[in-house]
């Protein structure tokens, strides 16, 4: 199998899973599922919708189908801070990527945007974001932080550096730090880069589970052995880490135990053939203090590509339907392990149609070519110099098929626009869809006050007669959907009220 099926089934598969995932990922049950999509489980895409940004400020995301989430947003960021030789510009990942990505980002932890916020202070650097944030009466510290954030965005590291296990593991402790401090949250990072390492040089016919877990727990102390804290970047971050009274290298060592009873754990289950439902609930998969561990969705990923290795669709299946779970992330780890193995080949013409998917593609050769030694492959986009930028959105002027630019991503165009009301008087959501041309689609937003759009009611008509189509489209049969048209194209005075009503008919 060519080396490029097998990175294009890697980086797409993770971004497959990811868009499924994001689906079940605030799901209750699978009542529920059947309810909302008439399916008894999500193993292709489906037109959905969230609620972003709160109940009384927040507006609806209309979400297409194929669409994912921050998990492949955060992986593509770090793909474009990768330098020729593999090494990661942490600091243009930490000072341009991640402050940006908050500005389009769908979905995403509180870790990682609270870090995001932070790393914006100038007295910030890549080794150098500690900071504490509020979850209700809690203060959670940088230290605690061991979610999955760091885990879900490193693939490119491992592609571009494959082979090399050594700079795999200190480039994605580099990354990881930027956003997560406890080891749970590191550890997770670069175990998923080493089972991405060791998968993608297998034929899906001389795949053997149980060694591939027997290698990941292998000599574990020394794989993880983190010789370069000795260097001065990563000597300060110790120093400020162990300031606080814990030591880093004993809450580390501790963390990888954990890590490898958990292996030893898998191992068990796969030879015994105990259950899913029950390997997920040992891992704490579904326990709220533990679900979104870096550590347990990766094994969770690994434990999956392992027990469905001959079956690749269904090992991302049971990730996105393991209701209660880290649905996105788990999927987006199988997806990319399930991808090294098996190769883009693998992916059914159901799930083809992921978003972006020749972008994903596009990162997929620059990243293999990266890890052959070529040069000149990631290539940065062009700001369109006198556009508008969404950098700093001021003011509500822009219209349907305007050219704007926003760094890091480069110039783009307007291909959605959307303004909603809040449930808060006096306010409403500006919503943008932008297609830049790089390859990449992204939903920004900004909320306005009414008295600052003193037409807004006109646009409001306009734009919510799109919005009750979109929504018509994907609710109704397609008999109801073209008489709906007829109706609008026969009736050209329809009040904005009977708009907004039948809006809350279709959406039931």
């Amino acid at each position: 199998m060519k080396p490029e099926t097998k990175y294009k089934g890697s980086i797409k598969l993770a971004a497959i899973g990811d868009a499924l995932g994001w689906i079940t990922e605030f799901e209750k049950s699978q009542d529920s599922i059947q309810k909302k999509y008439n399916a008894s489980r999500i193993d292709r895409f489906f037109d959905w919708q969230k609620t972003v940004g709160g109940r009384f400020l927040g507006y609806t995301d209309f979400i297409k189908a194929g669409s994912y989430s921050d998990d492949t947003q955060l992986m593509l960021s770090v793909a474009r801070s990768i330098k020729e030789n593999g090494d990661v510009d942490q600091h243009y990942f930490s000072k341009v990527e991640l402050p940006n990505w908050l500005h389009y980002a769908r979905g995403g932890g509180r870790t990682v945007k609270n870090a995001a916020i932070k790393i914006s202070r100038k007295s910030a650097k890549w080794n150098k974001n500690f900071f504490t944030f509020k979850v209700k009466d809690s203060v959670i510290d940088y230290r605690d932080s061991g979610a999955n954030g760091a885990a879900m965005r490193i693939l490119p590291i491992a592609l571009a550096n494959l082979g090399n296990e050594e700079k795999i593991k200190e480039e994605i402790f580099a990354n990881s730090i930027i956003t997560h401090g406890h080891p749970r949250a590191i550890i997770g990072a670069i175990l998923y880069g080493f089972a991405i390492n060791h998968i993608i040089q297998f034929r899906p016919e001389d795949f053997n589970p149980n060694s591939f877990i027997a290698y990941l727990g292998k000599d574990i102390h020394q794989k993880f052995h983190l010789a370069f804290l000795n260097k001065k970047s990563f000597l300060d971050w110790k120093l400020e880490w162990n300031s606080f009274g814990k030591n880093f290298e004993h809450e580390f060592t501790a963390t990888l135990n954990e890590t490898q009873q958990y292996l030893r754990d898998l191992y068990v289950a796969i030879q015994k053939n105990i259950s899913v439902k029950d390997t997920l609930v040992q891992l704490g998969c579904y326990e709220n203090s533990t679900k979104g561990s870096g550590i347990s969705t990766v094994l969770a990923g690994i434990y999956l590509t392992c027990i469905f290795h001959n079956n690749p669709t269904e090992a991302i299946n049971e990730a996105v339907n393991s209701i209660g779970s880290d649905t996105d992330s788990i999927a987006a780890f199988t997806g990319g392990l399930i991808g090294a193995l098996h190769g883009q080949n693998c992916i059914p013409k159901k799930w083809s149609k992921v978003q972006d998917e020749l972008y994903l593609e596009e990162i997929s050769a620059g990243l293999l070519a990266i890890s052959e030694g070529q040069k000149g492959i990631l290539k940065k986009p062009a700001n369109l110099e006198g556009k508008k930028s969404l950098n700093s959105i001021i003011e509500d002027n822009f219209i349907e098929n305007e050219l704007i630019t926003f760094d890091p991503l480069g110039s783009g165009s307007i291909k959605y626009l959307n303004r909603q009301k809040t449930l808060t008087s006096g306010k409403y959501n500006l919503i943008l869809g932008v297609e830049f041309e790089i390859g990449q689609y992204c939903v920004f937003s900004k909320s306005f006050d009414l008295k600052n759009y003193g037409d807004l009611e006109k646009a409001k008509s306009e734009n919510n007669e799109s919005i009750l189509f979109e929504i018509a489209e994907s609710k109704l049969s397609l008999t109801n959907f073209n008489q709906l048209k007829s109706y609008f194209k026969d009736n050209k005075n329809i009040k904005p009220d009977l708009i907004d009503l039948l809006i809350d008919i279709v959406k039931g």
